[in-house]
């Protein structure tokens, strides 16, 4: 019994020397559950940190290279970085920090499938959840020295809502000829800052459909404003003659501070327009005509 616990403790001994003689490295991905959704920011602070800490030993190695794994919560393969093309890095003894955007190395990322195509169509992943797997090699990248995971959440942006004019609605062209007001709902959740709303309103002509007249036409109205959701269109036409009883489409298309869109839900809404309205601007004829046929 007395040999073998001095055979232990000599074990635990020489693990113990074994493991002061190789330096330490270990991962501290302090990543923001909801980070921005463009994959190029997230070198900002809002999206949190990465701290690799390195402990020196008899035998010194602060070289390392990272590896990145982005994968869905099913555990899909989403995008990997090639290894051999990753940054090599020389640790300093203790905690040595990085931005989150160095954990990523987008520049150094394959994405595949359809994750490739909606990268270089809107520079962010579509909404849902992820995992981000971030290794520490060596120099070869065959052996890991440290690993560690940590989920995200890429949000799902509801895009405004157009108020008014409503769909189908119509203008009194004695009130168009001065002003008018367009009105929506704000994106929703609310954005880290204020969004871009661009307001555009086309005319539809004769013989067209109004989604022919909105891609097509050269809008009569096209403008920006920060954070606000509303419009005063002052519109200096002829509504009373030659624009009395004409058809016109509007929308409103969400972007960030530097032209950036918010898609859609829709796969195909990757622009970042609401859903349009079509509007008439009639003269007052009409008007009464219409409210004395509601009195009935």
């Amino acid at each position: 019994m007395r040999k073998l616990i001095i055979y232990c403790l000599l074990l635990i001994g020489v693990s113990t020397v074994a493991f002061k003689g190789y330096a330490q490295v270990s991962i501290n991905l302090a990543l923001n559950s909801r980070p921005q959704p463009w994959l190029a920011d997230w070198a900002n602070p809002v999206n949190g940190i990465m701290i690799l800490n390195y402990m020196p030993g008899v035998v010194n190695d602060p070289a390392v290279k990272i590896r990145t794994t982005i994968t869905e919560l099913s555990g899909n393969l989403v995008a990997t970085s090639n290894i051999s093309a990753a940054r090599l890095y020389i640790l300093k003894d203790g905690a040595n920090q990085f931005t989150m955007a160095d954990a990523l190395q987008l520049q150094n990322l394959a994405f595949v499938g359809s994750y490739k195509a909606n990268l270089q169509q809107s520079g962010r992943l579509p909404a849902g959840q992820y995992q981000l797997t971030v290794q520490l090699t060596n120099t070869t990248g065959d052996v890991v020295r440290a690993t560690q995971t940590r989920p995200f959440f890429v949000t799902s942006y509801q895009l405004p809502v157009l108020v008014s004019p409503a769909n189908g609605g119509n203008v009194n062209a004695h009130v168009a000829q001065s002003i008018i007001v367009f009105r929506w709902t704000p994106l929703t959740p609310a954005y880290t800052e204020p969004p871009v709303y661009r307001v555009l309103v086309f005319e539809v002509l004769p013989e067209q459909t109004p989604m022919q007249a909105f891609r097509v036409n050269r809008p009569l109205l096209d403008e920006q404003m920060r954070g606000i959701t509303q419009y005063a269109w002052r519109t200096n036409l002829p509504m009373l003659d030659s624009t009395a009883n004409r058809q016109f489409i509007w929308t409103v298309q969400t972007t960030d501070k530097d032209g950036r869109v918010f898609p859609g839900n829709q796969a195909s809404n990757i622009l970042g327009y609401c859903e349009p309205a079509l509007f008439h601007i009639v003269g007052l004829p009409a008007i009464v005509k219409e409210e004395k046929h509601e009195d009935k």
